[in-house]
């Protein structure tokens, strides 16, 4: 079987939107495989960002965007790792910025620079020279531009599940991330959750023999924040979910199946 780049990510991409530019040693300069779209450059590839790895920084300063649902979470988690400083908190309401505060000063670690007050915010903070990057747990309307601007103002992007929520933003992100050669990264929570970690764990010490099929998907019943209008801010998710019929989060099963088999990038499933 013999694939390649675009009609890998076309194939995987087209449920809900997802990208993850690699972390690998190696790097490379590809020509991309013209298709209908790419007629006129539209979508020529300018360097393989599959193969590349940025250079090493002694500490990692993260600026972080939306403090609401799955914010709050990811700067406690970040507050523990070492070389990590996190440096900037933005959200549109102050009061989820300054809880954020209070942790990080629980923490025994320095307050944040605070960007709030409107929802635009976020621009300043993707400007700020002090970053390095850019932790997006916004919206899901919001991840293609806000990681697009960051990566324009010099900054790594990682991004909650989906990173686009269509074609032309996976591609935008894609040769966004390959001209400014700042890694795009999808945070795929669900590869590490107990349960999917205990089974990747079993699979490598060989408890399943030669795994040769995988099977994923995504059940989870959020109807009761989805109709809370103290849930999602604006009750953004629902109307998400009223433009769409259809796994909204395909990552979700397929990124521990991914690591089970050992799948990270496309040129491994020839």
């Amino acid at each position: 079987m013999t694939t390649n780049r675009r009609n890998f990510l076309r194939n995987t991409l087209l449920g809900g939107g997802m990208l993850a530019t690699g972390f690998v040693s190696h790097a490379a300069d590809l020509s991309a495989e013209p298709s209908e779209k790419s007629k006129g450059n539209k979508y020529k590839q300018r360097f393989n960002m599959s193969g590349y790895a940025a250079p090493k920084l002694d500490k990692v300063r993260i600026g972080f965007i939306g403090l609401g649902q799955r914010g709050p979470g990811a700067v406690e988690r970040m507050s523990y790792i070492d070389g990590v400083e996190i440096v900037a908190l933005c959200d549109q309401f102050e009061d989820r910025v300054e809880k954020m505060q209070q942790l990080l000063e629980k923490q025994g670690l320095p307050r944040a620079k605070t960007y709030s007050g409107n929802k635009d915010s976020w621009k300043a903070l993707c400007e700020n020279p002090d970053i390095d990057l850019v932790y997006i747990c916004t919206p899901w309307s919001l991840h293609t531009p806000i990681a697009v601007y960051a990566m324009e103002h010099d900054k790594h992007a990682a991004s909650e599940v989906p990173a686009a929520t269509t074609i032309d933003q996976c591609w935008q992100l894609v040769e966004t991330s390959e001209r400014t050669k700042k890694h795009c990264m999808m945070l795929e929570n669900c590869c590490y959750d107990f349960f999917e970690l205990l089974t990747l764990n079993m699979a490598r010490q060989g408890f399943f023999g030669e795994i040769v099929h995988g099977e994923g998907g995504y059940l989870h019943d959020l109807r009761s924040l989805n109709f809370d209008k103290n849930g999602y801010t604006d009750m953004w998710r629902l109307r998400e979910n009223q433009k769409r019929n259809g796994n909204l989060y395909p990552t979700h099963g397929l990124g521990p199946i991914c690591q089970v088999m050992n799948i990270n990038r496309g040129d491994q499933m020839e």
